[in-house]
């Protein structure tokens, strides 16, 4: 096959953050292109009870494009409202008590950084999916909002025995939300293999080539698929994580069957389309590409900003462990489960955001053995809104609108939680027995608070989501300036 340029489909240029002014208490809300679209919500961790469980392609660069600053859109026009501390325990308060729970807690002034209320802020507990937030801010620093991941055809033919072996390898790029048919592809210039297959064919015609072998590349992450944290009945809820697959490795939805080779089905359903456009294949076979093969054709991923927003929006488990393995790749390192924590806790640590006691053992939070103090939680979420770090704007832009949206779309219905529902924006957590909710809120005076609660052991679950909700909306309805 002849050489060819590289040949880009879908690469639409980042969308912009767009500000809206909301009604009431001055709230402004932050939204980019993906996220002002209402999203159904996703189930992001199993509520049922799980014992404690005892050759790559080249690294990805941060992608040198201008980042957008959130930091006009905070300014104000005078010095901004200072809540006494003693006004928000006092309300925090009002949310009532959670038996038998241990609590870590912590609100800080988004201006100040200032810490406002502490509740054991430095007691690292089980968070769940809030750790997500740690995951999707490491990525952004390192890799920059506007990185796309690709997945390419490459020519890998060979010759043996005199004789030309024409082969095309599959390599996949770590595209979380690639998909099998374009119809699939639900956001603007999200990439699919029907896509990919289009371009392919039409380039190997173009080299009088209709038959073909097809190997397939998912090296990019190394080490175990499955994080040795999880129990296997975990199976439903996440998918074996590879730097190839198509509609997440998912059979029907976000919670049920996973592929058991996401890699290898990927490459099966692009054979498939293959086939269809008049190539045949005569093999399929995992592979390893060569590193300086051709290009034929390629596909971007999302922008990884609309990736962090899709993926907060939905608490995306599998998305999130994709992400991690793509910061120890950002980060030099092979990209196995162990590089990818370390990682995170590296770029992190640097920022000044990993509070001790802080540990992490996945991207998404499904593992149990994890512990975030709510400390490091309201610290990270700072870093999208201070404006030396515009980057991670995503983290703060991406959090779903209690009671309107993506997770929180069920939430603040009770009585004393229903006044939070269109100011609060938050990320959760749920496992069984743990419960978190991580965000932010303008008050009625107009200041921007972050707030954290990590609540674990509750006698009862529902009382604990309750509390959440009461707590969240208290501050967000606060009028607490002294």
């Amino acid at each position: 096959m002849a050489a060819r340029r590289v040949k880009v489909v879908g690469g639409a240029a980042a969308a912009a953050v767009v500000v809206a002014a909301l009604a009431g208490f001055g709230v402004v809300r932050l939204d980019t292109a993906a996220s002002s679209r209402a999203r159904s919500a996703a189930p992001s961790t199993p509520s049922r009870t799980v014992p404690t469980p005892v050759g790559s392609i080249a690294v990805p660069s941060p992608t040198p494009e201008p980042e957008t600053s959130i930091a006009p859109v905070l300014a104000q026009a005078g010095p901004p409202a200072a809540s006494d501390p003693g006004e928000i325990a006092t309300r925090v308060a009002s949310a009532g008590q959670v038996k038998g729970a241990r609590i870590s807690a912590a609100v800080m002034s988004a201006q100040t950084g200032k810490l406002l209320y502490n509740h054991d802020a430095d007691t690292a507990l089980i968070p769940a999916s809030v750790t997500k937030l740690l995951t999707t801010s490491a990525a952004l620093k390192l890799l920059g909002p506007q990185h796309r991941f690709r997945t390419s055809v490459v020519d890998a033919s060979t010759t043996r025995h005199g004789k030309k072996i024409n082969q095309v390898d599959l390599v996949g790029g770590g595209d979380p939300y690639l998909t099998v048919t374009r119809k699939q592809a639900v956001e603007p210039g999200q990439a699919s293999l029907e896509a990919l297959a289009t371009s392919t064919a039409k380039q190997l015609k173009a080299d009088d080539l209709t038959r073909v072998r097809l190997g397939y590349d998912a090296s990019l992450f190394r080490g175990p698929a499955w994080n040795p944290t999880w129990p296997s009945n975990y199976t439903t809820v996440v998918t074996r994580t590879t730097a190839l697959w198509a509609n997440e490795g998912r059979l029907y939805g976000s919670e049920g069957p996973r592929q058991s080779d996401p890699a290898e089905s990927a490459a099966d359903d692009f054979a498939a389309l293959l086939r269809k456009r008049g190539i045949k294949i005569t093999s399929i076979e995992p592979a390893k590409a060569p590193a300086t093969a051709d290009e034929l054709a390629g596909i971007d991923s999302l922008p990884l900003s609309t990736i962090v927003e899709k993926l907060l929006m939905a608490s995306d488990n599998d998305a999130a462990e994709v992400i991690a393995r793509q910061v120890a790749v950002a980060d030099g390192k092979p990209g196995t489960i162990t590089d990818a924590v370390n990682s995170i806790k590296k770029v992190l640590s640097m920022l000044g955001a990993w509070a001790p006691g802080t540990r992490i053992y996945d991207g998404s939070g499904l593992s149990r053995d994890g512990r975030i103090p709510a400390q490091t939680l309201v610290k990270v979420l700072r870093l999208g809104i201070a404006g030396d770090q515009p980057a991670l704007a995503p983290v703060f832009t991406g959090l779903p609108v209690a009671g309107v949206e993506g997770s929180l779309h069920y939430r603040f219905d009770e009585s004393r939680a229903e006044v939070g529902r269109g100011l609060v924006r938050a990320k959760t957590g749920t496992l069984t027995g743990v419960h978190s909710l991580a965000g932010y809120s303008y008050t009625r005076d107009g200041e921007l608070l972050i707030f954290a609660f990590v609540v674990n052991g509750a006698r009862n679950d529902y009382s604990a989501v309750v509390w959440l909700d009461r707590a969240a909306a208290a501050v967000a309805s606060c009028g607490c300036t002294s």
